[in-house]
């Protein structure tokens, strides 16, 4: 029996002796009470992550000595425990109670006869404000009566920690060792989001809610998982919101491809390959009853759009878009080249999902518009320029299609394809005295893909490749005052196709 109390007895004090100096808080909300520095480690000496503001509110990890391990704006480091506003409950500070302090000024000896105290703990140390060696620091000599303290001892107990300092490793944000003092802190990438947004522990939509991110709260972005984005506020607070719901601000971003903005502008350069044909039948197979013809031209487009989300992985927009193409060199008929102009415009309003389970971040869109545009010939009623007699023509209808958008095909990469079709309710006009047909109509598909590259938190680089189809039917045989000159009065038809390959960037506002 009494061996069994022994062996008890002794388990108990051993686990007490084993029982480690640094305290482990619970995560609670304190402020700051002056500024002070961010440390990678405890001491002084240690590399400085970042500068706090008096009154900032930090998320409390652990206690150590006069020291505490805090997170706040996505960084975890180390503060002093004088430059914090603590409850006045806590008082779980390992401190040093075994000898009586003699506080600054009131006295370095102690006994009847005058002796000194060497071991006492003298002036600022005596509350707090000073760890004791630790087993492998190098020991600081003790105060004797008329003895300046020894700086020099403290600066190198601070300057070569053991590796008792060395408390904890890098969180799991992946942060680096921290920027020393002087040194110019690195950008970090940050975000915001449109509206009040629910941040969960994981990355999934089922997981527990961590907290809420508010618009006007800055989000601090670490790495991204599928189409989730691991994201910490200002308080300390970690977790996974959907990529699409946030708008990058500064930083190298997490993930790349096209980017949740408010308003968004685009402009591109690039070169198209423009074919025009027409076909009447029981007409001669020269033109100008059947021919193709085919020129290159430059090609500058520009274009804005916004988006909005409206619910939960739902959203709303809108896009316009213009294209001009000027032909180099032209078309070519009887020894002269006709130069022409090709006008597109496209208005579009878009609704998209963005799938929950995708890792690429996918959205899909329904878009429905209206489309126009605009063939001019130069010099078309000049036929000693414009030999080939080609009319100008207008097309214009509504359209209705779809896209699919994936932000996060890669790294920095992204990727969207749009298909729209024009199907019914088209017009189409030609030069009068210039017609093809006594009633004609169109068909339309019109085909992009865009590649996006990040370049920077605000500017993508943009590779469109872009096809655009258009069936006509000119409805029977060319009127009597048609010029065309025509030889078959069958039905004519015709087709137009146009290829363009552009770059160019898009900004965000």
């Amino acid at each position: 029996m009494h061996l069994r109390v022994l062996a008890v007895a002794a388990a108990i004090i051993l686990g007490l002796l084993a029982w480690p100096t640094g305290v482990q808080a619970e995560s609670e909300k304190v402020k700051t009470n002056q500024s002070t520095s961010l440390y990678r480690r405890a001491g002084e000496q240690s590399p400085v992550i970042l500068t706090l503001k008096a009154g900032q509110t930090v998320t409390l990890l652990a206690k150590d000595g006069r020291w505490l391990r805090v997170r706040v704006s996505g960084r975890t480091g180390w503060i002093p425990r004088s430059k914090v506003d603590l409850p006045e409950e806590d008082d779980d500070v390992v401190r040093n109670t075994r000898r009586q302090p003699f506080v600054g000024g009131r006295g370095t000896k102690r006994g009847f006869g005058g002796e000194a105290g060497p071991n006492d703990r003298v002036g600022a140390d005596a509350v707090g404000e000073g760890d004791e060696p630790k087993a492998n620091e190098p020991k600081v000599s003790a105060t004797k009566p008329g003895d300046k303290p020894d700086v020099k001892a403290d600066e190198k107990a601070d300057v070569k920690p053991g590796k008792g300092d060395e408390i904890t490793p890098p969180d799991d944000e992946g942060e680096g060792e921290g920027e020393g003092e002087g040194e110019k802190p690195a950008v970090r990438p940050t975000a915001r989001v449109e509206s009040s947004t629910v941040v969960y522990d994981k990355p999934d939509a089922s997981g527990g809610k961590a907290f809420t991110a508010d618009p006007k709260a800055v989000l601090y972005v670490s790495r991204s998982q599928g189409n989730w984005t691991r994201v910490t506020n200002d308080e300390g607070d970690a977790g996974w919101v959907l990529t699409t719901r946030l708008r990058m601000e500064e930083g190298e971003p997490a993930a790349a491809g096209p980017r949740t903005r408010a308003i968004h502008g685009r402009g591109r350069v690039g070169v198209t390959i423009v074919s025009q044909s027409l076909a009447i039948s029981g007409g001669q197979a020269t033109p100008p009853d059947n021919y193709t013809a085919t020129s290159s031209a430059v090609t500058a487009a520009l274009g804005g759009g916004v988006l909005y989300p409206v619910k939960k992985q739902w959203w709303l927009g809108a896009d316009l878009a213009y294209d001009f193409a000027y032909a180099f060199p032209g078309i070519s008929y009887l020894g002269k080249t006709t130069s022409f102009q090709f006008h597109n415009i496209n208005a579009t309003a878009t609704a998209g999902y963005s799938l929950a389970d995708s890792r690429r971040g996918t959205t899909v869109f329904g878009r429905l518009g209206f489309h126009y545009d605009s063939f001019q010939v130069a010099n078309v009623e000049d036929f000693t320029q414009n030999t080939a007699k080609l009319p100008n023509q207008i097309i214009m209808g509504p359209t209705v299609g779809a896209a699919i958008a994936m932000p996060t095909l890669g790294r920095k990469w992204g990727l969207m394809v749009t298909i729209d079709t024009m199907l019914f309710g088209a017009s189409l006009e030609q030069t009068k005295n210039l017609e093809d047909g006594t009633s004609p109509s169109a068909t339309a598909a019109y085909m992009g893909t865009s590649l996006v590259y990040r370049w920077k938190p605000k500017v993508d680089l943009q590779f469109t490749l872009d096809v655009d189809y258009t069936s006509i039917s000119f409805g029977g045989p060319p009127p009597a005052t048609s010029l065309r000159a025509h030889q078959g009065m069958g039905n004519a038809s015709g087709s137009d196709l146009s290829a363009s390959l552009a770059a160019g960037v898009a900004y965000a506002f």
